[in-house]
């Protein structure tokens, strides 16, 4: 049956949102607006439902990858996903990014298993593996944030097993080491239009849906601006 689904992944430093409409996708990426300029999500949302001929009240389901991720692009997003499931009474999905970069590597003919790896602080990073299931959806397992000495072994099964590490490009220098040293093959992770779009759609024909009020970013660490808050605003003795 085909259903119209707008997919939402402002995760990272290029923003995605699709709406498909069974095998027919309409896609817009953009980056975020510094502090001086209007957000541009809204804009491109506007002008992506003109392309379309789709007006928001067609929406069936609103997807959204909800992280790990950029601290801002993530809130965005996801109170945009909250708050239009709410309002209209449509179902809403949560995509984990790894998931979601997963898919979109293998829709460039990229092969499994998959180490999706993101920076974090301090010298660590975030990974998460995922493979491909038999039905062909993609499995993301618990992620972690680990130093280079907890990275290694992850690293060393993923290249053992002939999949790719996928990373930005904030990785530490330990931990790239370890993924050279490792022999792993590399690849920078990007967003295809068509696996978001896809995920998105299987996810509804699952029923896996999300309770709009339960919907929240995935931090690995506390985000860096609640950190600061916490600083400057300690508890009253």
């Amino acid at each position: 049956m085909t259903r119209t689904i707008l997919a939402i992944d402002c995760s990272q430093r290029i923003s995605t949102i699709v709406l498909s409409r069974g095998p027919i996708v309409y896609e817009r990426s953009f980056e975020p607006a510094n502090q001086a300029e209007r957000e541009p999500f809204w804009d491109e949302l506007r002008e992506l439902c003109a392309e379309a001929f789709i007006e928001p009240w067609e929406f069936e389901a609103v997807a959204v990858v909800a992280g790990p991720g950029g601290f801002t692009g993530l809130r965005v997003s996801i109170a945009f996903a909250k708050a239009f499931a709410l309002a209209r009474e449509v179902p809403a999905i949560a995509l984990g990014s790894a998931a979601v970069f997963a898919a979109s590597d293998a829709a460039r003919s990229g092969r499994g298993p998959w180490l999706v790896t993101l920076a974090s602080k301090s010298g660590s990073a975030w990974c998460a593996r995922v493979t491909r299931g038999d039905d062909g959806s993609f499995i993301e397992e618990m992620g972690e944030v680990l130093d280079a000495i907890g990275f290694l072994p992850k690293v060393s099964a993923v290249a053992a097993a002939g999949g790719v590490v996928l990373s930005d490009e904030h990785l530490d220098p330990a931990i790239a080491t370890v993924v050279r040293q490792a022999d792993a093959h590399t690849r920078a992770i990007a967003v295809d239009p068509c696996a978001l779009a896809a995920l998105a759609q299987l996810a509804l024909s699952r029923n896996a849906t999300t309770d709009p009020f339960a919907l929240a970013p995935i931090y690995p660490r506390e985000p860096e601006a609640v950190t600061k808050w916490r600083e400057r605003h300690p508890p009253k003795p």
